[in-house]
């Protein structure tokens, strides 16, 4: 899968990296959407066990997990638009059919709707703790 479409998402406010990027946090986020886990809280504890941990730190290089309360605190970092334009471009990279698809359901949803269009990967998202909607799982 190519990830690099979340290595430049920018925060609400300062971030300088401490030792779990955001791109990693999104990448944890979506592993445990597609796994089908229900809550970030599910998908930290996911997380924490031994095998999904060498699994992070082969296949993504993800050698550093965040606690759970660190992990909440960098999703309501990240500015929504640019996460959901990633999201977009994510998902169009792997399926490139869907493409079309997504411009089209995003203008009419525009037309419609007084708020922004999000990507969700299994019809739920995860709401930060600001007024904004991160678009993930």
């Amino acid at each position: 899968m190519r990830w690099e479409e979340f290595e430049a998402l920018e925060t609400e406010r300062e971030y300088d990296g401490y030792f779990c990027s955001i791109k990693n946090v999104v990448v944890i986020v979506i592993l445990g959407s597609l796994s089908d886990l229900k809550s970030v809280k599910k998908i930290h504890e996911w997380t924490i066990t031994e095998h999904v941990r060498k699994f992070l730190e082969k296949e993504f290089n993800i050698k550093r997990l965040p606690c759970y309360r660190w992990l909440l605190n960098l999703l309501a970092m990240i500015k929504s638009e640019l996460l959901n334009r990633g999201m977009k471009n994510w998902v169009n990279t792997l399926v490139p059919h869907l493409s079309s698809k997504i411009a089209t359901e995003e203008e009419g949803h525009n037309k419609k709707k007084n708020k922004p269009f999000t990507v969700a990967i299994d019809r739920k998202e995860i709401h930060s703790t600001r007024n904004m909607t991160v678009l993930l799982t």
